[in-house]
């Protein structure tokens, strides 16, 4: 099946106890190279969680930007792909409005070559501790999504901690973490022997400067692709 460039295609399922008349919110943004933020031409798949009965496809414009139209009050599965680069899944809850009523959302795209890393920017712990947030829940199954989606790909989990404080705690700190999110995996039926983890403790900050926003960044685990 082929689509047009930047054309959005909607099938809708509606179900008897629900309005037609429902409201569309506009959800837009741009896909983007996560090295060098600039703009890739691709598609996205959608469809409405829990039952896929709502689904649609975009393929964006050249300049990166797309603009997709859903249902308000509903969470959508979203499946972000363009050739060369790894395909990347997120979860969009639609109560997440702006005060315009819409939602902007920039996807990241790493190329698809072995040894690239990714990213996990809303993947969140307890200060001080290795329990996930549940915020970071759905990041985590979008991960998950990917590797069932690639079978053949292993992954290293790779756990940073902020430069700051006792070196050996940190280190423990990030060992910790990594494992957390190892376990989390399991349970969504990834195989064990497809994750490696390392800790890096706070041997490899991002930035060294001394603000709350510059510490986050710091505190973070990544996904480095191995092999597909």
């Amino acid at each position: 099946m082929s689509y047009s460039q930047g054309q959005e295609y909607v099938l809708f399922n509606v179900q008897e106890e629900e309005k037609p008349q429902e409201e569309l919110v506009l959800v837009y943004g741009h896909i983007l190279d996560a090295n060098s933020n600039q703009p890739i031409q691709g598609y996205i798949n959608y469809e409405r969680m829990p039952r896929a009965n709502n689904v649609g496809h975009i393929s964006n414009q050249n300049d990166g930007r797309y603009k997709l139209h859903m249902l308000d009050n509903r969470k959508y599965t979203i499946e972000i792909a363009a050739k060369g680069y790894i395909t990347i899944y997120d979860v969009l809850d639609i109560e997440d409005v702006d005060e315009d009523g819409q939602i902007k959302r920039d996807y990241l795209l790493t190329k698809s070559a072995d040894g690239n890393i990714l990213r996990m920017d809303n993947l969140l712990f307890e200060i001080g501790q290795a329990d996930i947030l549940e915020s970071s829940y759905d990041e985590l199954d979008g991960l998950a999504q990917m590797l069932h989606t690639n079978p053949k790909m292993k992954i290293q989990l790779e756990g940073h901690t902020d430069y700051r404080g006792n070196p050996d705690r940190n280190m423990q700190l990030s060992e910790d973490r990594v494992l957390a999110v190892r376990d989390y995996l399991v349970q969504k039926d990834i195989r064990k022997g497809r994750i490696k983890y390392k800790a890096f403790g706070g041997s490899q900050p991002i930035t060294t400067e001394n603000t709350e926003e510059a510490r986050l960044k710091n505190r973070r685990v990544e996904v480095r692709i191995l092999s597909k």
